[in-house]
């Protein structure tokens, strides 16, 4: 490995540590605290690596999120959620990585006041991944390749802006979720969503890419089950207890009696507190945690490079609006 390789490995990992960080894909606990009736803008950084370097690709992202909430009840726009809120939403985001830069829009609805909540959206994800066409391994061939081999840090990042192994690749994404949470008394609350995501990604290597968001080796055309549990407990006023858990996995490839691509798979644990001031607009989390893939051969590292850091920040835009203008 080339010495300029080491160091944009280092760069990057000293710049997720140091200069942002919290996950990619995933639950965003802010939004408890952040959202109001009406519109909303926040901004997010977030990032997160591993404690050893190995396995894991470091996560960096910067993102600018317009939500509108519309109350389905009579109320007025910039008035907290309250416990059994029910709403239309309407979403886009904007996101800026060194992996990755896109955005996304998306439609929803929380129909039901009632405990628990169910909501249901649907999201269109575009984005332009930078040196995401590589050749990958995504199923054992007799024995003769791992596809650990190449689903580590070290193989995609010495890869990444090699023109002559990788190239840019444009990626459309289809999520359909559905969330359900679930609030307690005394302001606890755990909750569940689920999303079922269609990717298309402009891709050569026999259709193989790599989707930074979620982590995980993709084909042109594939789907992902997307599974983030999360739980958040208040402590005082400004602070509260939090944990998330994800889970990915892709589809499986067969051409006949062959299989192109296997359904790769791997689930995290993060729990961590949760830091809220100037009436939830302003929120800082801190997360530890581990991964683990699905199958023994999917990896090929130590226990150690299995444990995660993650950091977010994440603020909210205030609005002068206390008015129901749907009256």
């Amino acid at each position: 490995m080339s010495g300029n390789n080491k160091s944009l490995k280092i760069f990057l990992l000293c710049t997720v540590l140091f200069c942002s960080a919290a996950a990619s894909a995933g639950f965003r606990h802010a939004d408890l605290t952040g959202f109001r009736y009406g519109p909303n803008l926040s901004w997010r950084t977030m990032g997160n690596a591993p404690f050893v370097w190995g396995q894991w690709l470091p996560q960096l992202e910067e993102s600018l999120t317009y939500t509108w909430l519309e109350p389905l009840e009579s109320l007025s726009y910039g008035e907290k959620l309250g416990k059994n809120p029910t709403y239309l939403k309407m979403s886009g985001s904007m996101y800026a990585s060194p992996f990755y830069g896109g955005y996304s829009a998306g439609l929803g609805v929380n129909p039901f006041k009632s405990n628990p909540q169910l909501e249901l959206d649907f999201v269109y994800e575009s984005y332009l991944f930078f040196g995401s066409n590589q050749e990958m391994v995504t199923t054992d061939v007799e024995g003769e390749g791992r596809i650990a081999d190449t689903w580590n840090a070290d193989y995609i990042v010495d890869n990444l802006y090699d023109d002559e192994t990788s190239k840019n690749d444009y990626a459309q994404l289809f999520d359909i979720c559905a969330k359900i949470s679930y609030r307690f008394p005394k302001g606890s609350v755990i909750g569940v969503d689920v999303h079922y995501v269609l990717s298309d990604i402009s891709t050569d290597y026999n259709g193989k890419s790599y989707d930074f968001i979620r982590n995980i080796p993709v084909f042109s055309r594939d789907y992902i089950i997307e599974i983030n549990s999360y739980g958040r407990a208040p402590v005082t006023e400004h602070f509260a207890l939090v944990f998330e858990t994800d889970y990915y996995k892709t589809g499986l490839l067969r051409n006949g009696k062959t299989i192109e691509k296997e359904a790769l798979s791997y689930g995290r644990i993060m729990i961590g507190p949760h830091l809220s001031w100037k009436d939830g607009f302003r929120n800082i989390i801190l997360e530890l945690g581990a991964f683990q893939r699905g199958k023994d051969r999917f990896y090929e590292g130590s226990l150690s490079q299995q444990f995660l850091i993650q950091l977010e920040y994440q603020g909210y835009f205030t609005f002068p609006v206390r008015r129901n203008f749907s009256e």
